[in-house]
């Protein structure tokens, strides 16, 4: 089955509900489409997940099924869930009749699941993208059905069967316009002489995270002339932003910001969770990282992201439940006095990243396309 005309490559990406499955899937198309023989893509995702607004943003074609994850749901919901599973795998199924793909590449998340399971249906070849450490729920149960899988860690690797190739490339992200330190901060309002703390609360807002970092940009300031950017999310943006009000010349406080590609650049210190789509960007811009992984992630597996970066010396962990404005308060003050360590930090960053991820991942799926094509033209012809 496929629907491939005039050499261009037809996709679904499936994935979403947090921006970690979606945005990976973005850079996929970014890169694909910027391929001599280009994409016809079409987007999966799931009804209430994040992917509802942010597609409809990028004019690009996309799909809602129905579905809901399972961790901390309740026992009514877990106990329906499966019948909402057959009926987004069943929209799944007809979606897929009509688009005709060459590949469905899954992200993780429940959309992905419904999409790759009507794959595996209908015969569609499937390519799974895996950001973090410990793989998800969905990619580790749909992983022996794979016939290539993307992993972000080297460490991932172990959890996928033997007999399904397992590429390590790195997590795939956006592109972001390059720019100098001077224009990042002309941008951002800031001045580029100031060293610059960047507090990264995610799109949802990390609670914990937000409360200490304003406390601990509010302390520092009042010792040191420093400026920071504190991209709150929805939740606590209106919190952030009277409790600097008056200083808005020094400190940016944001609910989203669309191109964080500035605020790596001008940031000497960032403080974060440790999802994958943070920790690859942060890495591949060098920056300094004190990381606050999410405690009741799936798996745990921010703490394990979080884990390779603190053994390459690029990053320190502070624990959410050890987490306050002084700690962090500390954190910052010893990175700020010692230049020569953050430097070494940001080269250990470098040293890590995988910069070039989206690329890989779209030259590995066209090319893994193309093979599993002329595998089924020489089958036609009796090879």
């Amino acid at each position: 089955m496929t629907g491939r005309t005039n050499g261009m490559l037809r996709v679904i990406f499936a994935g979403g509900g947090t921006g970690g499955h979606l945005y990976p899937a973005v850079a996929m198309h970014e890169q694909l489409a910027l391929r001599a023989d280009g994409v016809d893509a079409l987007f999966i995702g799931a009804r209430g997940g994040m992917e509802e607004t942010l597609l409809d943003g990028m004019g690009v074609r996309y799909e809602l099924l129905p579905g809901r994850g399972l961790r901390g749901a309740s026992i009514i919901r877990k106990l329906t869930t499966p019948f909402v599973f057959v009926d987004a795998v069943r929209r799944a199924v007809s979606v897929t009749r009509r688009f005709r793909p060459d590949v469905v590449v899954g992200t993780g998340g429940y959309a992905s699941a419904a999409a790759v399971v009507a794959a595996i249906i209908l015969g569609v070849p499937r390519v799974l993208q895996e950001q973090n450490s410990i793989p998800g729920l969905v990619n580790r149960r749909l992983g022996r059905f794979a016939n290539l899988v993307l992993a972000s860690f080297e460490s991932s690797k172990k959890y996928f069967p033997a007999h399904v190739r397992c590429d390590a490339i790195g997590n795939p992200f956006r592109r972001f316009d390059a720019k100098t330190r001077v224009d990042a901060a002309t941008q951002l309002g800031l001045d580029p002489q100031l060293e610059t703390i960047l507090i990264i609360g995610g799109s949802r807002g990390a609670h914990s995270l937000n409360v200490a970092g304003a406390a601990s940009i509010a302390a520092v300031r009042k010792s040191r002339d420093i400026q920071a950017v504190i991209l709150t999310g929805i939740n606590d943006f209106e919190a952030a932003r009277k409790q600097f009000e008056g200083d808005e010349r020094r400190v940016k406080v944001l609910s989203y910001l669309d191109d964080p590609g500035a605020a790596y650049t001008v940031a000497d210190i960032a403080v974060a969770r440790a999802g994958a789509s943070v920790v690859f960007e942060l890495a591949a811009f060098g920056v300094p990282t004190v990381f606050v992984p999410y405690p009741w992630a799936a798996d745990n597996h921010q703490a394990e992201n979080a884990a390779e970066l603190v053994k390459q010396g690029g990053a320190v962990v502070i624990r959410d439940d050890r987490l306050t404005g002084d700690a962090l308060t500390k954190q910052l003050v010893a990175l700020l006095d010692d230049t020569s360590r953050r430097a070494e930090m940001s080269d250990a960053m470098k040293g890590w990243a995988k910069p070039d991820a989206a690329r890989v991942a779209a030259e590995t799926i066209s090319e893994f396309v193309k093979k599993k094509g002329d595998a089924r033209h020489a089958v036609a012809l009796g090879f």
